[in-house]
């Protein structure tokens, strides 16, 4: 025979003695070509191509049994090594989550609403109205959590809120931006008007500026030996007192917050 037969233990009985077969037919179909050519007489070859075709078939679903044994080897393999692929990536994500800042995030928000006085001079009558609407372009957040009455409507770019009291009113927030010191942020309170509270003066410069109307103290200086610049602002409506410390911000930026504080209408 020139095909050599292979034994393959995972084939059903029955297909293999119908591939033994096969190869007898196949031998002595070759055994009577060769006498044909020998003596140059033709004689029947029955199902020639019929025994030649099934022969291929049979190799090509050889082959088929072949791969898939290959296919489950391969499956039989990543599943024993899965279990310590994952402990490997879990081992991984933990690095990377030990990492990880933790940053106190709002649950929810509300908007708030900001209405506007609008005044008309109508100098032909002497009369002056006064309109009172909303203006919807100036709406503000409010995390959930804040317990106050007022809050800040103008929040910069980059702070998060990262601590936060509801007895008194309080919150802080770090800018969390790339280009930023690591101690800039602010912190501000509102408290009832016969309350009190307190700021360091050490080394520091004092002046009076207008915030919405109200005179506001501004103590300008140094936190922790320098580490940072420190700006407190302490002002009053005539209804809360509010306090406002910024760390590493200008005192303009400090100003220019302290007058977004609004009354919280939803």
């Amino acid at each position: 025979m020139s095909e050599e037969i292979k034994e393959y233990p995972d084939l059903e009985e029955e297909y293999l003695d119908n591939l033994i077969k096969l190869a007898f037919d196949l031998d002595d179909l070759e055994k009577e070509q060769e006498i044909e050519e020998e003596t140059g007489k033709e004689g029947p070859v029955p199902d020639e191509l019929r025994v030649r075709r099934t022969w291929q078939d049979a190799q090509e679903k050889i082959g088929h049994f072949e791969k898939q044994e290959k296919h489950l080897k391969r499956m039989a393999g990543l599943r024993r090594a899965a279990p310590q692929a994952l402990k490997i990536a879990a081992c991984f994500m933990a690095v990377i989550l030990i990492g990880v800042p933790v940053v106190l995030a709002s649950s929810a928000e509300i908007r708030s609403k900001v209405i506007q006085m609008l005044v008309n001079i109508d100098r032909e009558n002497e009369v002056v109205s006064f309109n009172f609407v909303e203006n919807p372009d100036a709406a503000f957040n409010v995390p959930a959590e804040w317990t106050g009455d007022y809050f800040l409507s103008a929040i910069p770019e980059g702070m998060e809120m990262t601590w936060y009291s509801t007895e008194p009113p309080t919150i802080e927030y770090n800018d969390k931006s790339e280009s930023a010191s690591s101690h800039r942020g602010f912190g501000f309170g509102e408290l009832q008007e016969i309350g009190s509270s307190i700021a360091g003066l050490e080394g520091g410069t004092i002046e009076y500026v207008d915030i919405n109307g109200a005179m506001a103290c501004v103590i300008e200086g140094e936190g922790y030996n320098g580490q940072y610049h420190t700006v407190d602002i302490t002002w009053t409506n005539e209804e809360r007192m509010f306090t406002l410390t910024c760390h590493d911000m200008t005192k303009e930026e400090a100003i220019e917050l302290a007058g977004s504080v609004r009354k919280i209408i939803q």
